[in-house]
């Protein structure tokens, strides 16, 4: 019984899972955009003039993009962590009410 509740195939094992991968990919963004901005801050402005106006383009599409995709990670983070929190309360409501 228990193996059901908590085992590989379980619902709480998959949001568990699935908490992890987002965490991981949230890092992996947060890093890559963290690392865009440090570069954009440090260019000095003869620098940022030197740079062709196509490459300037790609970079805050990329950044746009990366922005998007954590915002979408983080949203999905949040709704797994609310359905693993609903799945334990649920997990605690049959346990008190079998007591």
């Amino acid at each position: 019984m228990l193996k059901g509740l908590f085992g590989s195939n379980s619902l709480t094992n998959s949001l568990r899972g699935g908490l992890e991968e987002l965490s991981a990919t949230h890092r992996v963004i947060a890093d890559r955009v963290a690392g865009t901005l440090d570069a954009s801050s440090t260019v000095d402005f003869t620098q940022a003039l030197a740079q062709s106006t196509a490459q300037a383009r790609r970079a805050e599409a990329d950044l746009e993009r990366d922005m998007a995709s954590l915002a979408d990670t983080q949203l999905r983070y949040e709704a797994d962590a609310k359905l693993l929190q609903e799945a334990y309360a649920r997990l605690r409501t049959a346990m008190r009410d079998r007591a």
